[in-house]
């Protein structure tokens, strides 16, 4: 049988998958290169070669299955927020909840993988969100008694608790009641679509 090397995507993404299902299966502190070998039959030696740590693998795999935020204008924060997290909540799965839990709980334990996840996997979405308010600045959405920085993870973190705490799977409903029954409100702005 040929083995087919880390190099090629197809490979690297068969890897990235069993990594992401093991992750959620057994969280980080069980995780292990030699279960993600055994699962995905490849050698420990090469998944250390190309990813010297677990946190390395775990954070790379996220990467790779993390959706494209864009963040697009649509006139007003509200609508900005709607966008960004309709993007960020594109690529869930019913996993993702394990994966969170994971995540957590290791970045508590790893400061490898709490420094990874920030540099890598926070970058897109911090970026879109912090010129959604640069934007708002502009328009005057923002008053000087908001508190600009807690407002954009406010919606974030609300999704974190409903999937976090009361299991649910997150999808349109749930952002529409964010934005429109708290930020377009606090706010005092619409923020429906024509």
């Amino acid at each position: 049988m040929h083995k087919v090397p880390l190099s090629n995507p197809e490979r690297r993404r068969e890897v990235f998958d069993v990594a992401l299902e093991l992750l959620a299966e057994v969280g980080y502190e069980r995780f292990s290169m030699d279960l993600v070998a055994r699962r995905a039959r490849a050698s420990k030696a090469t998944l250390y070669q190309r990813w010297p740590s677990k946190a390395e693998l775990v954070v790379a795999a996220l990467a790779e299955h993390q959706p494209v935020v864009s963040g697009p204008d649509t006139g007003s924060l509200p609508g900005d927020l709607r966008e960004l997290l309709l993007a960020w909540l594109a690529g869930w799965d019913a996993r993702d909840r394990g994966l969170m839990l994971a995540l957590l709980e290791g970045s508590r334990r790893d400061e490898e993988l709490a420094r990874l996840r920030e540099e890598r996997l926070g970058g897109p979405i911090r970026q879109a969100a912090g010129a959604a308010l640069v934007r708002a600045r502009r328009r005057g959405e923002i008053t000087g008694r908001i508190d600009a920085e807690l407002l954009l993870e406010l919606p974030f973190a609300l999704v974190l608790l409903r999937v976090l705490v009361r299991d649910e799977r997150p999808g349109r409903e749930l952002v529409d009641r964010i934005v429109d029954g708290i930020l377009a409100p606090l706010l005092d702005t619409e923020s429906r679509p024509e």
